[in-house]
């Protein structure tokens, strides 16, 4: 995990009462450079300070349109044996938040998941409506809709997010968007969905984060874990190291979602 560390050495010295008063601590100008960067890269007013997404999602639905990607992935072995465990799962969700628009494609593969064969689906939700096409192309309508619809799959609900941020003094531009970095703390991380067994736990390997002040959301994000005696969206316990991957693609753009073709 990145750090900016600013280490400052002082001297004390013990003087008798003839002994003139030291003079005040001059900056040095590796110190006053450092101010400097710090200074002239700040992020703008309002994420100058910390920023909290505890989904790491949070603030899309203040959008009219936005895309974005994310990743989960494991590997491992089945807690108490020497049986590899490996899983991976990747969605690209797209929504147009005034319509009510939201149209996720999902790929899910591996025993760490609770997977025997490959999940290849695409989820759809126009106003209140659902629909699902399986990995044949056939589409089919939900006529009972529950909150566990493929269409509603949010990246904050699998991979977590991050209860408190710092900047970093360090900013970018991609895709013609400004971006600052931030940093956090192992116990400000919210871990992506798992369970922890009798003597489960986890510990952050390493993370990183760049927020889009423009739109209050993260751009990027990414976190790795070492994961031990936890099941993940699987029913057997596995150990070995999980990392999860956010990307915010775009928003603003107008997507084409529409009732998938057959339903």
């Amino acid at each position: 995990m990145r750090r900016s560390l600013i280490c400052l050495a002082a001297c004390l010295f013990a003087a008798s009462c003839t002994t003139p008063p030291p003079l005040p601590t001059v900056s040095s100008f590796e110190m006053a450079q450092t101010a400097q960067h710090l200074t002239q890269n700040a992020p703008p007013p309002g994420f100058d300070q910390s920023v909290q997404f505890p989904k790491i999602d949070n603030n899309l639905g203040d959008q009219t349109n936005w895309r974005y990607t994310l990743s989960l992935s494991f590997e491992g072995v089945f807690t108490g044996s020497t049986t590899p465990a490996k899983g991976q799962i990747d969605a690209e969700v797209f929504s147009n938040e005034q319509a009510g628009e939201r149209r996720v494609l999902l790929k899910a593969s591996g025993a760490a998941f609770g997977l025997t064969e490959n999940r290849n689906v695409e989820g759809v939700r126009i106003r209140n409506d659902y629909y699902v096409v399986n990995a044949n192309k056939v589409c089919t309508k939900i006529d009972q809709p529950d909150s566990g619809q493929v269409a509603n799959l949010a990246a904050g609900s699998l991979i977590g997010g991050v209860k408190s941020a710092t900047p970093l003094g360090q900013r970018k531009t991609e895709n013609k968007v400004d971006l600052w970095e931030y940093t956090f703390t192992p116990d400000n991380v919210i871990p992506p969905t798992m369970q922890l067994g009798t003597g489960g736990k986890y510990s952050i390997v390493a993370g990183d984060m760049w927020v889009e002040p423009s739109a209050k959301a993260v751009w990027q994000y990414s976190i790795t874990l070492n994961v031990e005696n936890a099941t993940l969206q699987g029913d057997r316990p596995v150990t070995g190291q999980l990392h999860a991957a956010y990307q915010l693609v775009e928003t603003g753009v107008q997507y084409n979602i529409a009732i998938p073709y057959g339903c």
